[in-house]
């Protein structure tokens, strides 16, 4: 028995050669792609958008925050209860309450909403990593493989 086209294959793979150094472009493109689309409340997400590692079939982005997915993919209705106490509390006025969501010093308790449990609605899908990852495979991509596969034919 024998493999047919071999030899054309043999040829193909070696001119493909190394794909590390274009996958890592494609990484940082995509990071800078990520951090300009994510969206931004205290810019903590955009932070965390970091290059992982990279070889030659794969180039990892991470995004390090707990929120990160929720952000990309939305959330489904859902309801929050307290771990470490009886209740909930946060400021009733945005103008009592930091970035963070954290009652600002001084916060009266007159001030502050309290509830055993709370319906959160859940949260729209706001896409900012996996459409930077098609823009940068689109600007940078395959195509210079694809190119070098067809021409070692």
């Amino acid at each position: 028995m024998s493999l047919q086209g071999k030899a054309a294959l043999q040829r193909r793979l070696k001119a493909i050669g190394d794909t590390s150094e274009l996958l890592r472009a494609v990484q940082l493109e995509t990071i800078a792609g990520a951090k300009a689309k994510v969206p931004r409340k205290t810019g903590h997400l955009a932070r965390s958008i970091i290059p992982g590692p990279v070889d030659d079939t794969h180039a990892i982005v991470e995004a390090r925050t707990p929120y990160a997915a929720a952000v990309e993919f939305g959330s489904k209705p859902h309801i929050i209860e307290p771990k470490n106490a009886s209740v909930l509390a946060w400021p009733g006025s945005s103008a009592k309450r930091r970035l963070s969501g954290r009652a600002r010093s001084g916060t009266k308790s007159s001030d502050m909403v309290f509830a055993a449990k709370v319906h959160h609605p859940g949260t729209k899908p706001q896409p900012y990593l996996i459409p930077a990852a098609k823009a940068a495979l689109k600007k940078l991509g395959v195509d210079g493989i694809v190119e070098k596969w067809n021409r070692a034919a």
